[in-house]
């Protein structure tokens, strides 16, 4: 009698023990998951808004918007933004024995500089298009109370600004930085702790963008109210950033000097 209950409960032992043994894996994968996510989305933030280059690029974009054309603004730039760091990333990944980083990382630099430069250009020219006009009547055909000029924007316009947005996000994405995002995602311990970092690494990116322009187009705006003009000078003077900030990068590749 008692061979047979210490039988049964060294039989009851060995089934309970890999139950156990299973919960506590289960447990820590999921533990590594959620630190892995949590990981990849504090760095997608911090990553974004660090950038002297993001941050030049999207405040002429941003300025005299509202908060849900900043919002759009900020998350379209953030989308090309992931797409072009997943398209390096999986090019690093298949020809990374053939790949010159610093190669890449020169040009890189000196397109994301002229970018920018392009993008102060055309919030200069967009800033003096939408520059106040003296109006004596503030109902007057054509003109809003506060004396601005209505820009009218038809479909074609907004076609070119969103595809223009998406772009300058994929060719700011297309740098070495995006190593930043790939590498660490190989040292995790598994393949869902690495697509956990990765998925909310990108999320990051569109979610700190689009807070960010979302804070410059409100801001923006209600100062209008105060200071009829303050769009349009808030319009020059991120312009002239994004434009400084553009040639910072051309001069610092041309005296071997890295800015960002």
């Amino acid at each position: 009698m008692l061979l047979a209950k210490a039988g049964f409960a060294f039989a009851s032992s060995q089934v309970v023990m890999p139950s156990v043994s299973q919960s506590s894996v289960l447990a820590k994968s999921g533990k590594d998951l959620l630190v892995s996510a949590w990981m990849g989305l504090v760095a997608g933030c911090l990553h974004t808004l660090t950038g002297p280059d993001h941050l030049a690029a999207l405040a002429p974009l941003s300025v005299g918007r509202s908060k849900l054309e900043s919002v759009a603004v900020g998350a379209l730039w953030g989308c090309g933004h992931d797409a072009g760091q997943v398209i390096f990333g999986i090019l690093f990944l298949l020809l990374k024995d053939k790949l010159h980083i610093e190669i890449l990382r020169t040009w890189g630099a000196r397109v994301v500089g002229m970018t920018l430069v392009a993008i102060g250009i055309t919030g200069i020219r967009e800033a003096h298009e939408a520059a106040v006009i003296p109006c004596l009547a503030g109902d007057a055909s054509g003109f809003a109370p506060n004396g601005l000029q209505h820009v009218d924007s038809d479909s074609n316009a907004k076609r070119n600004t969103v595809f223009a947005t998406l772009a300058t996000g994929i060719v700011h994405g297309l740098q070495p930085d995006a190593l930043i995002m790939i590498l660490p995602a190989l040292a995790l311990p598994s393949r869902f702790a690495g697509a956990a970092f990765l998925s909310m690494f990108l999320l990051g990116t569109v979610l700190s963008m689009s807070c960010y322009t979302a804070f410059i187009g409100s801001c923006s705006t209600a100062l209008q109210k105060r200071v009829p003009r303050i769009t349009e000078h808030l319009a020059w003077g991120s312009s002239l950033l994004a434009i400084f900030v553009g040639i910072g990068i051309l001069a610092g590749e041309l005296f071997g000097i890295n800015i960002f």
